[in-house]
């Protein structure tokens, strides 16, 4: 996981994959030890309610698609949200393009945080 701050809010006119249920927010990464921004900003689908400020934790890549719920990636099977199968028995990376394409997603709001250097 990694840590960023809520910097501003994407909107967008239509969304795809059952992504319209989903606010999109444009978040800063954040270096852990010492809270300064650590590369580019980028767009994360938000599914905690996070606002503007906020410190918040997101996940990249594949794990990104697991902050959506009712999506289940799995050894044999994946279901969407109806609950009808979509997939089953080839391996996970064929079904890439039933699951939604998302790069990051907020999975958390940071409250406060130790650090030992």
């Amino acid at each position: 996981m990694k840590q960023a701050k809520v910097i501003g809010r994407v909107f967008c006119s239509r969304q795809c994959c059952g992504m319209d249920a989903k606010t999109m927010l444009l978040i800063q990464p954040l270096d852990w030890d010492t809270d300064k921004p650590a590369g580019e900003p980028l767009v994360a689908a938000d599914t905690v309610g996070a606002g503007a400020g906020e410190t918040v934790f997101f996940v990249a890549s594949r794990e990104a698609i697991m902050a959506f719920e009712g999506w289940e990636v799995g050894e044999t099977a994946v279901r969407c949200p109806t609950g009808m199968d979509v997939w089953k028995g080839c391996p996970e990376t064929s079904v890439k393009s039933n699951l939604p394409p998302v790069d990051a997603a907020i999975v958390g709001i940071i409250d406060g945080k130790s650090v030992r250097l």
